[in-house]
């Protein structure tokens, strides 16, 4: 399974063992399993009362942030998958950062798998 790892600019802040604050930069990214991808849709999914029926719908914005949660294998010692309340807890730069790079890492996936399909058919 493919793993990148970065730094973040700002860092984590989370409380130590001994009650002491600590910051954690280290960040490690994995690809995205089939399950990552089935629980972020059910963890995404809400029901609402329209005209006096259920309707259930998929908020897109909501299945993208538990994508990038499952997506996190680690952030210094705090390992993954995240929650949003820990990202909430991210600076916007690092938050950025985060995306970016588990962005990097999905086209970076898609082109090998690309790739491997060329090889294949030149057969």
């Amino acid at each position: 399974m493919a793993l990148i790892t970065f730094q973040l600019e700002h860092g984590l802040k989370a409380m130590g063992g001994g009650d002491e604050p600590l910051l954690y930069r280290d960040v490690g990214l994995r690809e995205l399993t089939t399950a990552d991808l089935i629980d972020a849709q059910l963890d995404a999914e809400k029901v609402v009362v329209q005209s006096g029926k259920a309707v259930a719908y998929t908020s897109d914005v909501l299945y993208g942030l538990n994508l990038l949660c499952r997506q996190v294998e680690y952030i210094g010692e705090i390992k993954g998958p995240l929650d949003i309340k820990m990202l909430k807890k991210l600076h916007v730069d690092d938050f950025g950062l985060l995306q970016s790079k588990a962005q990097e890492l999905d086209l970076a996936l898609a082109e090998a798998l690309a790739e491997r399909g060329r090889s294949n058919s030149a057969g």
